[in-house]
């Protein structure tokens, strides 16, 4: 690993180490950062997925959906598993409104690509 793939993954452990403590602030933060700065889109997916649990504080879960949509409009792709998590959020009283959003995103931006 060459000295930058190591400061990138220094730097997204901090970013994740961020998300995993109780600052609901420093948490949205870091996944916004993680969305607009980290090239790993795949990364950032796995990420992005974890903060849906219903364990996680409900703006840091909200935003993870919004940045979901956001990935397809940075990367112009997604993977199917984002794309499955969305439409499975469709329903949701809480969220439901933003997975909505999240997939028009997608739609508009990713056009065919998604990332098996």
């Amino acid at each position: 690993m060459n000295h930058e793939q190591r400061e990138l993954e220094d730097w997204r452990a901090a970013m994740v180490s961020d998300l995993e403590g109780s600052d609901t602030r420093l948490a949205t933060r870091a996944l916004l950062a993680l969305t607009y700065d980290d090239p790993d889109r795949r990364a950032v997916e796995v990420i992005l997925l974890r903060q849906i649990s219903p364990e996680v504080d409900d703006q840091v879960r909200a935003l993870a959906v919004t940045c979901m949509g956001h990935i397809g409009r940075i990367h112009q792709a997604v993977s199917v598993d984002v794309v499955n998590c969305l439409e499975g959020l469709l329903n949701d009283p809480i969220l439901g409104g933003r997975a909505e959003d999240a997939l028009d995103d997608i739609r508009s931006f990713v056009r065919g690509k998604l990332d098996l």
